[in-house]
């Protein structure tokens, strides 16, 4: 989820304007919407004592960082024309002039024009080419939207403005036309029920009672909301930047319609799916150039709670994860294949932090380890960062400090870009990694038969403190490789410039793995790998899953010993990595789905259990290892690890029937 906001925060802002305005003699107007703050969860917060203060000022002083200071830009008069920027039915990675590219996106956002071009060039040094914007956050003297439903005029022409700028620094964009906290009063209770200033509210002189109005299925708020979204869409569509659309962020904890709650006073996901089918349909009707759609949820429940099967929803084109927590790069690495191994989609990286660390002194590994792991996560995009990105610019009250705290991250990603720039993603899926026991490295690898991409670093590099090894060295991984190349060429690059070659060396395929040593190394390296020309094997063929094809049955018990279920499984014969090879069905429970086969080691056949259904708590994702015994019988192990990563396991004996 977003990270929770200070509404105490936006309090003392409004009495700073009040006050100011008091101080300079000038009789204040109507207090503007102000825009969110992104803070960490707020505990014990005490009660607010408005003091007279100072306004923060509009300009930087001089003893700033001079690459601090907000940057004056103007669009170019004569922008270059922009490559095509698509995403084709059928794959996982946006194309760039017609290659899949993995790409890296920001969450920029603004109180003022030299705010948003601060960011904005921060994001082209970088080598950011997607930003995300939320329309509705941003731009502090006008509201998004008037009492009838018609476009705020002034509001506009300063976010066209920017697309311009955008536009003209090779820059696309994903609009996002609404927020959870602009429609929530408070409950469900994430920390920033911003309907208060939103301008629809009938208390700021707008038209509506309740929050919860905007998902009634064809009532009068959505219906002036909708004229609102359509205007623009009709209005921008024309634009050469914008790749997509997204819908809503985070719906699932905006305030609830009465009679579509759900338990916990959200949006229940009935109402979530009518909204979505109600908004795809205008935009599609509105677009010429049918861009792909999404809607986002906040990562705040577990996926067998509310919402479990929203993004199955044929109306949405790609899904976007927001996951927040102090280690972010293994949760990237997990959580997208988790994603995509239920849902079979892209899967977007819409925003994402650290949790409670995110200002620490040290967490700059944490971020720089997250922006690598998104690479090789199986992911569309990586970086997408929240507060780094721009929205510090909210919660910090000194504006010096919010730009000099952004600044730290201003190019962060730079070296991951490079690394990535002169990728084909084309058929990229994530990669089985074996460690081998009391390992000092962790990472993960993505590719295909043409290309393999790895990053890996120091195991012990975790938070809080992100400390460091001086050198790791002896290090192997393997890696369950596609295709039946034989030999591979195996490059390994600095991660400080994405560019530099630090070693190479060849490696060969034994089954279905290639088993590659790492040269030293301190913190991260990262490698690309490739197959050597002609190197094909022809003197063994692909391992397939012949030894235990059939139907097979029996019990399997946890290891506690206090649960057991019958199993059915059925495996394809002459089935091979990479493909579905079976289903496994526990009729007790119930829950069934199908086995992908992900790696054969002698006579071992590692599955991953996909599209399970059934119960509420049938979960993908869950690994499956099989082994045939001299009596005849199945050994049987299974390993799931859920979202908080804690590991599920059980085994048993099945048997032909």
């Amino acid at each position: 989820m977003r990270r929770r906001k200070n509404v105490a925060g936006y309090i003392l802002l409004i009495a700073v304007q009040l006050v100011s305005l008091l101080l300079s003699g000038c009789t204040p107007g109507a207090v503007t919407t102000p825009a969110p703050f992104s803070t960490k969860p707020l505990t014990n917060t005490p009660t607010l004592t408005v003091v007279p203060v100072v306004a923060t000022p509009t300009t930087i002083p001089a003893s700033v960082t001079p690459a601090a200071t907000p940057i004056s830009r103007a669009p170019t008069a004569t922008p270059l024309p922009l490559p095509t920027f698509t995403l084709k039915s059928g794959d996982f990675y946006f194309s760039i002039a017609d290659r899949p590219s993995f790409i890296f996106s920001r969450n920029p956002t603004g109180k003022t024009q030299a705010d948003f071009d601060t960011v904005l060039e921060w994001a082209h040094q970088g080598g950011s080419r997607l930003i995300r914007v939320h329309l509705t956050h941003g731009w502090w003297e006008d509201p998004w939207i008037n009492p009838d439903g018609t476009v705020n005029e002034t509001w506009a022409k300063d976010w066209e403005r920017f697309f311009d700028q955008a536009a003209a620094d090779g820059i696309y964009l994903i609009p996002v036309f609404g927020v959870w906290a602009d429609w929530n009063n408070g409950t469900p209770d994430w920390g920033s029920p911003l309907w208060l200033y939103n301008p629809l509210n009938a208390a700021n002189g707008g038209p509506v009672e309740a929050p919860g109005e905007l998902f009634q299925l064809d009532s009068a708020t959505q219906q002036l909301w909708l004229k609102w979204m359509k205007t623009l869409v009709e209005r921008w569509q024309g634009r050469e930047n914008i790749v997509a659309w997204e819908i809503f962020s985070e719906i699932n904890i905006a305030s609830g319609a009465p009679g579509q709650i759900d338990p916990k006073g959200g949006v229940a996901e009935t109402a979530g799916v009518d909204f979505t089918k109600r908004t795809t349909a205008v935009i599609r009707d509105a677009d010429p150039r049918q861009r792909p759609l999404t809607l986002s949820l906040a990562g705040v429940y577990q996926e067998t709670d509310q919402w479990a099967e929203f993004y199955h929803l044929p109306a949405l084109d790609f899904i976007e994860i927001h996951p927040y927590t102090d280690q972010l790069d293994r949760e990237l690495i997990a959580n997208v294949s988790r994603q995509l191994a239920k849902y079979n989609k892209p899967v977007f990286i819409g925003e994402s932090g650290l949790w409670s660390l995110n200002r620490a002194d040290k967490a700059a590994p944490g971020i720089r380890h997250a922006i690598w792991a998104g690479v090789v996560s199986g992911a569309m995009n990586g970086r997408a960062l929240w507060d780094q990105d721009g929205y510090s610019i909210y919660f910090y009250n000194d504006r010096t400090e919010a730009l000099r705290f952004m600044e730290k991250y201003a190019a962060t990603e730079q070296a991951a870009a490079n690394f990535a720039g002169d990728l084909d993603v084309s058929g990229f899926k994530p990669l089985t990694v074996n460690f081998p026991a009391r390992t000092k490295v962790w990472g993960g690898a993505i590719g295909s038969d043409k290309t393999i991409v790895g990053w890996f670093r120091d195991a012990a590099c975790e938070p809080p403190d992100w400390n460091l090894l001086p050198q790791i060295s002896g290090q192997t991984i393997t890696i369950v490789a596609p295709g039946s190349a034989s030999t591979w060429q195996v490059d390994f690059y600095d991660t400080r410039t994405g560019t530099k070659v630090i070693a190479s060396t060849t490696v060969t395929r034994q089954g279905a793995g290639l088993t590659i040593s790492l040269p030293d190394f301190t913190d991260d390296l990262a490698f690309k790998a490739y197959p050597v020309a002609g190197a094909i094997s022809t003197s063994v063929p692909p391992p397939v899953t012949d030894l235990i094809a059939g139907q097979w049955m029996g019990t399997i018990t946890n290891e506690a010993g206090n649960f057991s279920t019958r199993i059915e499984l059925s495996i394809q014969p002459s089935c091979q990595i990479g493909q579905v090879c079976g289903t496994v069905t526990a009729p007790q429970l119930p829950c069934s789905g199908k086995l992908v086969l992900q790696e054969i080691t002698g006579d071992i056949f590692v599955f991953m259990e996909q599209g399970m259904q059934g119960a509420t708590f049938c979960a993908s994702g869950g690994y499956e290892s099989l082994q045939l015994q001299a009596d005849g019988t199945l050994s049987f192990r299974f390993t799931l690890t859920s979202p908080e990563g804690e590991k599920t396991n059980s085994s048993g004996r099945l048997a032909r029937p």
